[in-house]
């Protein structure tokens, strides 16, 4: 929109310049019309422009979930895949790219974030400083923030839900973006509370889901046991069990089979973070962009400055 206006405005100045049969034939008095026209046409063009530099309009709203329950700790048996890190750390890795690039949009943000395993609670309320967001996804979020064990989807849903309804009466419009990105293996060992409903009422607000979906498919993974000298002496067992497996089916239900609706993206992808972001649909405002902007305005005004002393 950017380019398509500022080369509208150029090219009707390049036109006017170069006297078309038009204007050439017309009398004084067209001029000055004309003028005005692009004057104000500038003028509206330059105010949108400042804006969006300001980051200024409506806000995007960007709730995140995040599982922390002892399954988002387990590894792949050290040796084979060190790398990786745990499920958390690897959804680490691709939520702070995703709030790095939300830093440098040209358009406003809020984000809010809860933690769940079997009950839900809110860490961070509706709010601009994404760097402390950042901080939150980074230092705050491990697998002992929470005591309650296990894992329920329907809990996470029913604990975001509150953040949107309680949103201020302007922002629950469609002008303002509303997106909520879920984090978890999918692995349910809590009771199952009912997502349904949640689900439901997410959609009647507009929310867009988005599932970041954690753990390896081909790759068994565990809590580490390590001795006082750091060897690995085997996974621990965890209600009988010593594996987690990581479940997607449900993630890729909560996101819908619809664009519109959601997403589903693994952590392991290596491009999940722009995936994310492109879904959001975030333009980024770095230095190059926001001085290209500033250098077409200077032009333009320039090339309107000329018009007006060749013509007065």
């Amino acid at each position: 929109m950017f380019a398509m206006l500022a080369l509208l405005i150029l090219v009707l100045l390049v036109l006017y310049w170069t006297r078309i049969r038009v204007w050439a034939d017309a009398s004084r008095q067209l001029h000055v019309p004309m003028l005005l026209i692009f004057m104000l046409a500038l003028l509206a063009y330059t105010g949108r422009s400042s804006e969006e530099t300001q980051g200024s309009g409506a806000p995007v709203l960007l709730a995140l979930a995040a599982d922390v329950s002892l399954s988002m700790g387990t590894i792949p048996e050290p040796g084979t895949n060190d790398e990786i890190g745990t499920r958390l750390a690897r959804v680490q890795r691709v939520l702070l790219p995703v709030l790095a690039n939300l830093s440098a949009a040209a358009r406003p943000v809020l984000v809010s974030v809860t933690a769940f395993t079997s009950k839900s609670e809110t860490i961070l309320a509706w709010d601009d400083d994404l760097s402390l967001a950042r901080e939150i996804i980074e230092y705050v979020l491990t697998t002992g923030l929470l005591t309650e064990a296990g894992s329920d989807l329907g809990v996470a849903l029913n604990g975001v839900v509150p953040h949107f309804e309680s949103l201020p009466e302007q922002y629950r419009s469609s002008r303002h973006p509303k997106f909520l990105i879920i984090i978890s293996d999918g692995e349910q060992t809590a009771s199952r509370a009912s997502s349904e409903v949640a689900l439901t009422r997410l959609r009647e607000l507009g929310v867009r889901i988005i599932t970041l979906h954690v753990g390896l498919q081909d790759v068994v993974e565990g809590l580490p046991v390590y001795d006082e000298n750091d060897n690995f002496l085997g996974f621990e067992e965890v209600n009988g069990r010593i594996f987690s497996v990581p479940d997607p089916e449900l993630m890729r239900l909560l996101a819908g089979s619809d664009a519109a609706e959601g997403l589903f993206v693994r952590a392991e992808d290596r491009d999940a973070a722009a995936t994310i972001t492109d879904y959001i649909g975030l333009q980024n405002s770095g230095p190059a962009n926001t001085a290209l902007r500033l250098w077409a305005i200077l032009l333009l005004w320039a090339s309107l400055l000329y018009a007006l002393l060749r013509w007065f």
